[in-house]
């Protein structure tokens, strides 16, 4: 069983907060940045950010865990999300981990934060045994966050025609 208190979590810099109506003004802003959304399948049109906010609302919905959206601590304001959700990989259900931040937050570490927290989520409070992220081939900057969070790549796999990196870490730290 999921636990109740995954609406909400924090790191050093960041407050998590589960995806509500109440959010999708911010959404719709991060989904129409080109460069946010540049490794994360391009901007999206108002109506794709409807299907991705009602896609991930079911996913709370279902499973008790999904799209957080993420405010400085400092400031209180919206910077990115993060994300921890099943995804179909090459035919296999995976639970993933992900993270996206206005570009202006670029470059502060708050990716590897929020990731290490995910996986720890993932790991520990969830009880999955494995988490999985994807990341491009060229998008190296990603790829040392997701080691960085204790993920290791493990194959190449085909995400909706794209060809993606898939990183993998266990429950005992292990890639399996």
């Amino acid at each position: 069983m999921v636990p109740r208190s995954l609406d909400r979590f924090s790191t050093a810099r960041l407050l998590a907060e589960r995806l509500t109506a109440s959010h999708l003004p911010d959404l719709r802003q991060m989904d129409q940045n080109e460069l946010f959304m540049t490794h994360l399948g391009g901007a999206r049109d108002e109506a794709g950010t409807r299907a991705y906010f009602d896609m991930n609302v079911a996913h709370w919905e279902e499973h008790g865990f999904g799209l957080w959206m993420l405010r400085d601590r400092q400031g209180g304001g919206m910077i990115g999300r993060a994300v921890l959700r099943h995804l179909d990989a090459d035919g296999t259900d995976e639970v993933e981990i992900g993270y996206g931040f206005l570009p202006e937050f670029w470059g502060r570490g708050l990716a590897t934060e929020v990731a290490r927290e995910c996986v720890r989520i993932g790991l520990e409070r969830v009880k999955l045994s494995s988490v999985v992220a994807i990341t491009l081939p060229g998008h190296i900057v990603s790829q040392r966050v997701l080691e960085k969070a204790g993920l290791t790549y493990e194959r190449e796999i085909s995400l909706r025609g794209i060809a993606c990196l898939l990183f993998r870490v266990g429950r005992d730290g292990s890639s399996s």
